[in-house]
């Protein structure tokens, strides 16, 4: 945990530097107070008559712009940072913002390209939209729908766009690699030169606080003994504390040392050269993949083709260069695709041909064109929807009345005309197998039934049987399938 040191301004111990856990006020002022920079401004806050209230001295001061500032003189005093990089945090500071015209700080969604994405009709950026909370996500364009009440400018899907920028990324930074390599090893040795800094600051403070205990202790008079044995206890905690911390030091040192040694030089040069791996990594954040797309990326400007799944994107990279492309985004319905007119022609023209709908599926699939919801390919239950609303009738195959059939066996239509039984009556007794009956091997897989001319007549006998003799035929000897 880090310390910063103050000066007590009053009170018993004015003048002596004491150290406090950083608060978000003390951090704000550090980040955005030029003297920092080395710079001795006067007039960042000024008072505005209009926002000033009645007894009450101190409202009414608004923040100027640096143009505004009445006094800045620079290099005047000790700086901690240089100037440019004091601006480098300012702009860094205006665009975290959370505004419409800013991209905002890097968040842990899973939306890799949140603030990166503008809208090609409007000009706005496109926000990011989670569905329930979960990883999924869209980007919309609503500012005018905000603002103005106006229509949805477009939206799609935020997978496939981060997928596509994502693949032209890992791309653009393959030839990169053993410079990335280098880069990389010297990043993490200067985080390390870095912690060594803070724990040698650590232990800079510990001697500060045991010199200071040692100092009350010795400047005790004798004969305050209660004072003097709680300066001694104060004392030994502080030697105790100093003790602890150069062990976690010298722990430290062991575990990370200052200079990498040539295996992790290895790991990191072997890293560093199978980027997608290192990019598809558990321990790469998507934090982490934000950062790296916004070093790479200025805007990302898309354009949907009207309704459809065609999604232009124009890829602006920073230092002027750019990439186009088209995006295949997922839409809720057939009739939304751009190959939809052409889909539609090849199911008429297979139809008239006489094609099944699973051969016509299975065409189309071939062909490269794919449903909305789907990556696999078509479904004959889609090809016979698609069918009807269009009006077009799928051939049924043809049986010939007497093919296939043996001595004695009948279609179900000729025999119930010739029994005069209604049909349903022949097919409930083919379910209940009270009579002999097989099924063809054809794409209508009609029945055929047995009946000779004593089947016939026993048939008409059964269809004129009373309605009650099934139920009395249960309680008797014979059961009704023994007598038949």
């Amino acid at each position: 945990q880090i310390h910063l040191g103050v000066r007590v301004r009053e009170g018993p111990g004015k003048g002596e530097l004491v150290w406090h856990r950083p608060n978000r006020a003390t951090l704000q002022t550090m980040l955005k107070h030029p003297l920092y920079a080395g710079s001795y401004v006067y007039g960042r806050r000024q008072e505005d008559p209009r926002r000033k209230q009645p007894e009450r001295p101190r409202t009414g001061r608004v923040v100027m712009t640096t143009d505004q500032w009445l006094v800045l003189l620079s290099n005047r005093c000790p700086a901690y940072i240089s100037p440019e990089q004091y601006e480098r945090n300012q702009a860094r500071l205006q665009a975290n913002r959370a505004r419409a015209d800013a991209m905002g700080a890097v968040r842990s969604g899973s939306a890799l390209l949140a603030g990166l994405v503008v809208c090609a009709r409007c000009g706005c950026r496109l926000g990011v939209h989670y569905d329930g909370g979960g990883p999924l996500h869209t980007y919309e364009c609503v500012e005018r729908w905000t603002h103005y009440g106006e229509p949805r400018c477009q939206h799609l899907a935020g997978p496939c766009l981060d997928t596509f920028v994502s693949q032209q990324v890992l791309a653009a930074l393959e030839p990169a690699a053993l410079e990335l390599s280098l880069t990389a090893t010297e990043r993490v040795e200067q985080e390390r030169a870095e912690l060594d800094r803070i724990w040698q600051q650590r232990r800079e403070r510990a001697a500060y606080e045991v010199e200071r205990a040692a100092r009350q202790y010795h400047a005790v008079e004798p004969e305050h003994r209660l004072v003097a044995r709680t300066l001694e206890r104060a004392w030994e905690e502080k030697l105790a504390a100093q003790q602890q911390l150069e062990e976690e030091y010298h722990r430290f040192l062991q575990q990370k040392p200052r200079l990498l040694s040539e295996t992790e030089r290895e790991a990191i040069r072997r890293l560093a050269t199978d980027i997608p791996a290192l990019w598809a990594a558990p321990t790469t954040t998507d934090a982490d993949r934000k950062e790296i797309i916004r070093q790479l990326i200025e805007r990302i400007i898309v354009d949907v083709q009207g309704s459809s799944e065609r999604v232009n994107v124009r890829i602006e990279w920073i230092g002027g260069n750019h990439t186009e492309g088209i995006v295949i985004r997922p839409v809720g319905k057939l009739s939304e695709l751009s190959t939809y007119p052409q889909i539609c022609h090849q199911i008429q023209v297979l139809t008239d041909a006489g094609w099944t709908a699973i051969a016509i599926a299975q065409a189309l699939s071939d062909a490269g064109f794919r449903p909305p919801r789907s990556t696999t390919g078509f479904r004959a239950e889609t090809i016979t929807q698609l069918q009807r609303q269009l009006g077009v009738r799928a051939p049924r195959p043809r049986v010939r009345q007497h093919d296939g059939l043996l001595p004695d066996e009948w279609w179900p239509t000729e025999l119930v005309r010739t029994l005069g039984i209604p049909r349903g009556s022949l097919y409930h007794w083919i379910r209940q197998g009270l009579v002999r009956a097989r099924q063809l091997d054809e794409p209508l897989h009609r029945w055929v039934v047995w009946a000779d001319e004593a089947e016939q007549e026993r048939l008409r006998e059964y269809h004129q049987r009373a309605i009650g003799d099934d139920f009395r035929h249960r309680w008797t000897d014979a059961p009704l399938a023994e007598q038949l």
